[in-house]
């Protein structure tokens, strides 16, 4: 059994998505514990709704860094956290929690990394972007997270067309249909032990049917 905690400050739909999926695998996951920095986003109404302990850490609960770091590494090593999951988390991941857990902090980016990553490059901002730049395709990136935005480890990248008649806000919508689908995917090889590492490459051992 996996102990998950999703990082979120949005709607939440990618949350969402991954608490149903673990409600189907609960055998091998659990979801203990949200962490946010927005007192009312969908993910921090979701998760009340759903009595999933939940914590909010920003500049106005705890003005200095270190006490945020320290807030959120007491509540992961409390929940007893195997694994993190970004799920539209606009905040910088404190850098003692990406040491604690290398390797085991998966994050989702809308475009083909090292494309439209980094610092600013995040929501509409990637889809505008992709748009003004007149790119043929799209898509998601899967990786693991280390101390620079968008750089970790690529565990999978998946490809959608851009059509002539896109804008960024119909783009981002079939973007967000494919995070849904290949974010649960991802996380399903993880519990089942399917993504192995070759080097500093990891790689999903078998594909097989989900």
């Amino acid at each position: 059994m996996f102990n998950f905690c999703i990082f979120a400050s949005g709607a939440g739909s990618n949350f969402i998505e991954i608490y149903r999926f673990s409600k189907k695998n609960s055998n091998k996951m659990k979801i203990n514990l949200l962490v946010s920095d927005k007192v009312d986003c969908g993910a921090v109404k979701y998760a009340k709704k759903n009595e999933i302990d939940y914590i909010i850490v920003n500049v106005n609960l705890f003005p200095n860094a270190k006490d945020q770091e320290t807030r959120i590494i007491e509540s992961l090593k409390f929940h007893k956290i195997n694994y993190i999951v970004l799920a539209g988390y606009i905040k910088k991941v404190p850098i003692k929690v990406i040491n604690d857990f290398k390797n085991k902090i998966l994050n989702i980016h809308p475009s083909l990394l090292p494309k439209f990553g980094g610092k600013g490059f995040y929501g509409m901002n990637v889809h505008n972007a992709v748009i003004q730049s007149k790119e043929s395709k799209t898509g998601v990136t899967i990786h693991f997270v280390n101390k620079d935005y968008d750089k970790g480890p690529i565990i999978y990248q998946e490809e959608i067309p851009v059509y002539a008649n896109d804008n960024a806000e119909k783009l981002s919508k079939r973007v967000l249909r494919l995070e849904h689908k290949t974010y649960k995917k991802i996380i399903s090889y993880l519990i089942n032990d399917k993504i192995i590492w070759n080097g500093n490459k990891p790689e999903i051992r078998k594909i097989y049917n989900d």
